[in-house]
């Protein structure tokens, strides 16, 4: 008698579960049912910030999803964490060196590049879309602040690392493999004058970034190598460069770093003109809005070092 209820009472156990497995099973294809059936009517009429927020946890404008396919990552990163949409800027814009040639009543006078490309910089939202905040997309940045002053320039697209491949180069012949791409740019280019190797450094967070009028900027740190020849020109120019930016803050600027001796490059390509900079703008702990608005203000510095050089 007691096998008989034990066994009824496993089989009710076993037909409630199944019933509770049966309901679970029409629960979640209903559900999926009548979620597509309201998805597809009110046609995507979501509040696209609400949305981005949800899913990157950050944003600075109102996200179109259909700009993931059609935008590029440079793109799309200066597009919504930046607000410059480069697509729509006149064709004047241009970063082609061949279709910026093409151009003749604007020539460009900067030619931006960076011998060390994968250097990166914090990452946030961007993750999400596999974007790296590089040095490159600062180059670009740079670039778009220097359009709105009137200054056209070139940032170098062409790959540092597959010139180090093809001549079978390590990683320490970087500044070999960047100044193939300068000569070659101004052989396209006769108009440059002005050349800028944008790099981030390694240093410390709190070394790196300063606060001014509440606002946080990437500190910027000038590097002049003294093994080049004629070196004093170089310095000379920098020094300029360093003085304007003190003239906005002093604090923005790390100053300048003399390099030679054992270790170092010494010489920075600098040597190819007298107007070379490397800048190394923030480190890898700054984030790209600390860029951008250390790179608002390098724009303005280079828009005034230019205009002093024109009139001097």
């Amino acid at each position: 008698m007691d096998m008989k209820k034990r066994f009824k009472s496993k089989r009710k156990i076993k037909y409630r579960l199944l019933r509770l497995i049966l309901l679970l099973i029409i629960t979640i294809i209903s559900f999926e049912y009548t979620f597509d059936k309201l998805f597809n009517k009110i046609n995507l009429k979501i509040d696209n910030e609400k949305y981005i927020n949800y899913l990157v946890n950050d944003t600075f404008g109102i996200y179109d999803i259909s700009d993931i396919a059609s935008l590029n990552s440079i793109d799309f990163i200066l597009k919504y964490s930046l607000g410059m949409d480069i697509t729509q800027k006149n064709t004047q814009a241009v970063t082609s060196t061949i279709e910026m040639k093409e151009e003749s009543n604007s020539l460009p006078i900067v030619y931006i590049y960076n011998t060390h490309q994968t250097e990166e910089y914090k990452t946030n939202f961007s993750d999400s879309f596999n974007i790296n905040n590089t040095v490159v997309i600062a180059s670009y940045i740079l670039k778009e602040y220097l359009f709105d002053l009137g200054i056209n320039s070139i940032v170098e697209k062409s790959s540092i690392k597959e010139i180090l491949n093809n001549n079978n180069w390590r990683y320490g012949a970087s500044y070999k493999a960047s100044r193939i791409l300068l000569e070659q740019a101004k052989v396209n280019n006769p108009s440059l004058m002005y050349f800028f190797d944008i790099h981030r450094d390694s240093s410390s967070y709190d070394s790196t970034v300063t606060v001014i009028n509440g606002k946080e900027y990437a500190r910027v740190l000038f590097v002049v190598g003294l093994e080049n020849p004629n070196y004093e020109a170089n310095l000379k120019n920098t020094q300029e460069l360093n003085d304007l930016i003190n003239k906005f803050d002093s604090s923005l600027s790390r100053g300048i770093l003399k390099k030679q001796g054992k270790g170092v490059n010494g010489i920075y390509n600098q040597d190819f003109n007298e107007q070379t900079f490397l800048i190394e703008i923030g480190g890898q702990y700054n984030n790209i809005e600390q860029i951008n608005n250390t790179l608002e203000i390098l724009a303005k510095v280079i828009y005034e070092y230019i205009e002093g050089e024109k009139n001097g």
